[in-house]
């Protein structure tokens, strides 16, 4: 039996690829881009998928296109592709699986790259028998290795719907086969395309219509040429007259629309036209089709130049031609691209989309370059002196730029996928049971020129518009009036508030009040304003169902704009790419609180605490503590559910002072919320008891779709477990370890799902007691994290943390201590929170934290029995356990964060990871942060963290080695931290110098300037980092140091090193540390001072010497 032959050789010729084979090159690039690529032009979405949409759904907006005052827009262009989708919707509906207008929405896309394939394929065939094997290969590798047509391809537009006439029109013209041409078939296959699709892709058909000419002049055949020009010309208007048939039937009125088009696009002008939508430079398609098509742009650009030379040269001294075409035929073929970018390039206004119709002109331009040069390149004519060149240098000169062209294409393509295509994946929750239903509103503020239509929502759900920054018009809706008035009355009723001049109508907006949910972006690199606020950050508002990472460009260097950059390590920082928020946002619900409380009931068959349903029901007060587990029974049994019992502990706490006045209240919403459950349910199991029925009084009506059905989902039943373990053989690549400049780590996390931790059985060593210890005489460690200059890096400073220095105490411990209590008593939760669902954490934390300091620092806490510990110092008593003080006599609850910050002299802070695997600040105790405030803090993720406080060199230098450590640190892997500052008060819970606590505006701009050196402060802090265990919150200890910088400068080598260090800063580290505001005076006085050392006998070269070394 024959087996199919993929490349061949013809007559010892050069080899080819069979069209089939090619067909199936075509149809998987356009696949994968149907599937993958995101839609780049609004334009698409709101003058062909919505009103595709409104023909199949009876709902969708509406652009002033289509309003019958304008009619620039054509109803039969749409209409085809809605009677195709609803045909090809028809099989899968009949088997129950055409609900879906996510399914429409690929289908569609579908259709178009298979579309595609075909005129690929079509104009292949012809290229392959009328030019040259060799470039037809070259045509098929130009077109599926560039990004333009990865855009192109799978798009619902006109340009796209010319360029496959094009390609068609090609062919036709090309293809001479049989011994007569085929103008008249070439005319139409462009007048379809200029009618049906865009009007201007008629021009393309110019230079075949000229060819046409001189050859009735040159032969003498005037009356054929006249007859197959008269043949093509009356199919086109045929097809004309169909068109404004359709138009006008749904417009009710006569309209050409491809003439109106012309009209409005060329002869409008002031407030009209395409130019008030922009305009660009004329390079701005030199750039486009560079970066589009690279290497192939510019050999299309040398087709016309070589074919001169090649023709009327070299052919000179060849006895066979390397083209099999003529010179007149040659330059027919390859003018069409220059003649379309020359007419777009002198036009003002320009789109990406209006190269569209030439990208085929484009791909054979290129194809024929590149096979000329090869040819004359590869020849072996010992008259040449490229004869002489070894043929595998040859090889590699060749290859070497046709590699560089496949990657520069695939990078592009992949970077525009990974970059942009947040707006087609955010929106996929709402599919899911429960969480849209219709009648609801999906609002786009600034967002609303990416949204990806109508077909993306779930049936009955609208989209609606709310007032951003965008200052034009926006689209409206079509009239759904369905009674009396016909067919499509939207199609014919003229909508209000239209306009063609780009006039902003206030009409199309709603409040937001009004937003079920909302789509917005929050990108590093803008700022919101009044009509954008941060809607993401704005939790008590709106609840996050979906984020998805989006290209920040104006953050990104323009390598990562234009091409895919992995995120490698060796990859330098200012290259990588930038990323911020795309999100879907859903209102939140207006009693939190009782929903934790019926989360926590609704979960009581998972807890062993028999006590805590008798709590619920009979007690408030100290029952609820009787109730609870104790700390270390919770430790211990710790799983995910279990978190719905502390969050319940903090729901409740707010009720214990008026416990009997919410009794009554929450009995009768328990009552009556279980009573809803109740129906709900009972409803719930009718409906699939009904539906169960239906089904098979269906399959009885139906046998062969049923079996069908059957037969499909045995066979998904059968190739899933399969697909999975063929998956399951692949290599798994290795991720590298965390980033860390002074210690590699020297284990790799596990894999798991992002925000599922399963608790691991890691227990802290334990700690010996401190060398000793005095509360009286034990006095700060001398940190001085600064090193010399003159290079300042920026880095995250991570190296191991030993166990037993996890919390470091000294004698300014009752100092911190009162300061500490002061704050949290006047400012409350301003300086102490936790979110419910870091409780467990912060419970953990606790627990951690009695358990080692009770070790290490056994002079000052002794634990008691239970799981209590006591200070010996100030005498207070904790229950760690449950999280209690005693209070004249009686256990209170207290916040855990709370107790924690009153044992220790660091403020604290834990990070909890969600589901998206950011890690999020949930629960600290900021008392004494000098610089910065919890609540403007609290909430946000890692990166928000840090790119809000204008941290140096986050972005390109920090961000990835942070978030690999989040990602992989482990519990057995503590680290360490330092830095510092220098502060021009001295308050060490908050700097003054920049202004209130209290106040909105804070920074070194309000600091007074050059203050008297006895002002000047040295602020050290001594962070530790680590995973706890049992919840997998990471905790961060920061130990402040605050001593007067005369005292310090009294120090061996200090003086010289820290005025070497702050000299070593550059602008944007000056800036954050507030170098302007003290740099005179400070540098002078520690020269003074290192003078003075060095003058007293102090030898600089001999500080290794004596041992002292970073951080001391």
């Amino acid at each position: 039996m024959p087996c199919m032959v993929f490349l061949t050789t013809s007559s010892g010729g050069p080899p080819q690829i069979d069209p089939l084979v090619a067909f199936y090159v075509f149809l998987l690039a356009n696949l994968v881009a149907a599937t993958f690529s995101p839609i780049q032009d609004c334009d698409e979405v709101f003058n062909y998928w919505e009103p595709s949409h409104y023909l199949n759904h009876g709902y969708g907006l509406q652009t002033w296109e289509y309003s019958p005052e304008y009619a620039i827009r054509s109803w039969m262009y749409a209409g085809l592709h809605s009677l195709w989708l609803w045909i090809g919707m028809l099989p899968l509906r009949a088997l129950g699986f055409g609900n879906s207008k996510v399914l429409e929405f690929y289908f569609l896309r579908a259709t178009l790259a298979i579309i595609c394939a075909s005129c690929q394929t079509r104009l292949y065939s012809v290229i392959l028998r009328t030019f040259n094997p060799r470039v037809a290969i070259f045509f098929m590798i130009a077109m599926i290795t560039s990004p333009g047509m990865y855009h192109a391809a799978p798009a619902y537009l006109p340009s796209t719907f010319a360029m496959y006439t094009t390609m068609l029109g090609f062919s036709a013209f090309m293809d001479w086969s049989g011994g007569f041409m085929r103008t008249a078939q070439g005319i139409t296959w462009f007048g379809i395309g200029a009618a049906l699709g865009w009007p201007f892709a008629g021009a393309l058909v110019m230079p075949f219509i000229a060819e046409e000419v001189i050859l009735a002049a040159v032969t003498g055949e005037v009356f054929q040429s006249f007859w197959r020009l008269f043949q093509g010309g009356l199919r086109s208007l045929i097809v004309l007259a169909v068109q404004t048939a359709i138009d006008s039937f749904f417009y009710k009125k006569f309209v050409c629309v491809p003439l109106n088009i012309v009209l409005y696009n060329v002869f409008s002008g002031g407030s009209r036209g395409p130019d008030i939508y922009g305009v660009e430079p004329w390079h701005f398609y030199i750039r486009n089709l560079a970066l589009n098509f690279n290497i192939w742009f510019f050999l299309a650009l040398g087709a016309l130049p070589l074919l001169f030379v090649q023709q009327l040269i070299l052919n000179m001294a060849d006895s066979k031609p390397i083209l099999k075409q003529s010179l007149l035929r040659s330059i027919v073929f390859v003018s069409p691209f220059y003649f379309w970018l020359a007419i777009f390039t002198v036009q003002p206004h320009k789109e990406e989309r209006f190269m569209y119709p030439a990208y085929p002109a484009l791909a054979l331009n290129a194809a024929i370059s590149l096979h000329i040069l090869l040819a004359n390149f590869g020849s072996t004519d010992p008259r040449r002196l490229v004869s002489k060149i070894p043929p595998q240098l040859k090889l590699m000169v060749v290859v070497t730029p046709l590699l560089l062209s496949f990657n520069v294409g695939m990078l592009r393509t992949i970077g525009t996928l990974t970059a942009y295509s947040a707006p087609l994946n955010v929106y996929k929750p709402l599919h899911n049971a429960g969480f849209a239903r219709p009648g609801d509103t999906v609002c786009l503020g600034k967002e609303w020129y990416r949204f990806p239509s109508s077909f993306n929502l779930p049936h009955g759900v609208r989209a609606k518009f709310i007032k951003s920054e965008f200052k034009g018009l926006l689209p409206g809706e079509f009239s759904e009036a369905n009674v009396g008035f016909g067919l499509y009355p939207g199609t014919w009723f003229v909508p209000s508030g239209m306009n063609d001049e780009n006039l902003e109508d206030p009409g199309k907006y709603i409040e937001i009040e009004h937003c079920d949910f909302l789509v917005d972006s929050k990108l590093p690199g803008s700022s919101p304003t009044e009509l954008e606020p941060d809607y993401i950050s704005q939790d008590e508002h709106w609840e996050k169902l979906k984020c998805v990472p989006f290209l920040d460009a104006s953050q990104t260097h323009i390598l990562g704009r234009l091409l895919w950059i992995p995120e490698l390590p060796f990859i330098p920082a200012k290259f990588r790419r930038q990323w911020g928020q795309y999100c879907l946002l859903r209102r939140t619900s207006v009693n939190p609180t009782l929903t934790v409380i019926i989360l926590g009931i609704s979960m009581l068959g998972n807890f062993r605490y028999r006590s805590l349903n008798m709590f619920i029901l009979t007690e408030w007060g100290i029952g609820i503590l009787d109730a609870l587990p104790t700390g270390a029974e919770f430790l211990e049994n710790y799983t995910p559910q279990s978190m719905a019992a502390c969050c319940l502990t903090l729901s409740q706490q707010p009720f214990v002072s008026f416990h009997h006045l919410t009794m009554d209240i929450f009995a009768s919403q328990f009552v009556e919320r279980a009573r809803v459950l109740g129906r709900t349910a009972q409803h719930h199991y009718s409906q699939a008891q009904g539906k169960l029925n239906r089904t098979l009084q269906h399959a009885n009506n139906q046998p062969q779709a049923f079996l069908y059905v059957i037969l499909l989902f045995l066979t998904l039943f059968w190739l899933a477990p399969t697909l999975l373990r063929l998956l399951h053989c692949l290599p798994t690549p290795i991720r590298p370890s965390s980033p860390s400049l002074e210690k590699r780590s020297t284990s790799k996390a596990p894999e798991r799902p992002p925000g599922v931790w399963h608790p691991s059985p890691f227990t802290r060593p334990p700690a010996p007691p401190y060398p000793n210890w005095s509360l009286t005489t034990t006095k700060p460690l001398p940190y001085r994290p600064f090193r010399y200059g003159p290079k300042y890096n920026v880095s995250l400073g991570l190296r191991t943390m030993p166990w037993s220095s996890w919390i470091e105490l000294d004698n300014q411990y009752l100092t911190y201590h009162a300061l500490k209590a002061e704050r949290m008593a006047s400012r409350g939760d301003k300086c102490v929170r936790t979110a419910p669902e870091a409780y467990p954490a912060a419970l953990e934390l606790l627990h951690e934290l009695a358990g080692y300091l009770g070790e290490r620092y056994p002079t000052l806490f002794s634990r008691t029995t239970g799981n209590g510990i006591k200070n010996l110092a100030t005498g207070e008593e904790f229950d760690v356990a449950c999280s209690r003080v005693l209070r004249q006599g009686m256990m209170v609850v207290e916040d855990p964060m709370r107790i924690a910050a009153r044992l220790v002299q660091d403020d604290l802070a834990i990070m909890v990871e969600r589901e998206d695997g950011e890690y999020y600040f949930l629960a600290g105790a900021i008392l004494l942060p000098g610089f910065w405030r919890l609540g403007d803090k609290f909430g946000m993720q890692v990166g928000e963290i840090h790119s809000s406080g204008d941290v140096p060199g986050y972005k390109e230098k920090l961000e990835k080695g942070l978030k690999n450590f989040f990602r992989r640190v482990r519990p057995e892997n503590p680290v360490l931290r330092n830095n510092y500052f220098i502060q021009v008060d001295d308050n060490l819970a908050w700097s003054s110098s920049i202004g209130s606590e209290d106040e909105d505006g804070i920074g070194w701009f309000t600091a007074e300037k050059n203050r008297a050196i006895q002002h000047h402060y040295f602020r050290s802090e001594r962070q530790s980092l680590r995973r706890l265990p049992k919840t997998g919150g990471v905790v961060f200890t920061i130990r402040t140091y605050f001593h007067p910088i005369t005292d310090i400068c009294k120090e061996p080598y200090v003086p010289g090193r820290l005025a070497s260090a702050i000299r070593s800063w550059g602008d944007d580290v000056g800036k954050y540390k507030g170098k302007e505001k003290y740099g005179d005076v400070l540098l002078e006085y520690l020269d003074r001072m290192h003078k003075e050392q060095v003058r007293g006998g102090l030898d600089v070269s001999k500080e290794e010497e004596e041992g002292i070394q970073y951080p001391f």
